[in-house]
C-alpha cells in the first residue's frame, strides 16, 4: 500500500523506498492522464482505477489531496 499527495510524494506506505519513489510517480502521471481522457469523454470525475498484471492488480483511488494505491498479489 502506498498514500501519496496529488504531487506524487509519498506520505505512508509499506514498501521499500525505492518501489514506493518509482511506483509513486508512476501511478501519479497515470492518475493525471486518465483524468485528462475522463474529462475529454465528458463522462464526470475519475474515481477509480484498477490494473490487472500477470503477478497481481494494481488499484488506484484518486481523491483531491492523495492517491491511495493498493499492489494486491495474485491468488493461486
Amino acid at each position: 500500500m502506498i498514500i501519496t499527495d496529488n504531487e506524487g510524494l509519498p506520505i505512508q506506505t509499506d514498501l521499500p523506498t525505492a518501489t514506493t519513489e518509482l511506483v509513486a510517480a508512476q501511478v501519479t502521471s497515470l492518475v493525471g492522464r486518465a483524468k485528462k481522457v475522463v474529462e475529454g469523454l465528458q463522462e464526470g470525475e475519475l474515481h477509480f482505477l484498477k490494473l490487472e498484471t500477470d503477478k497481481g492488480e494494481v488499484l488506484i483511488a484518486p481523491e483531491d489531496a492523495w492517491i491511495l494505491i493498493v499492489l494486491q498479489g495474485a491468488s493461486g
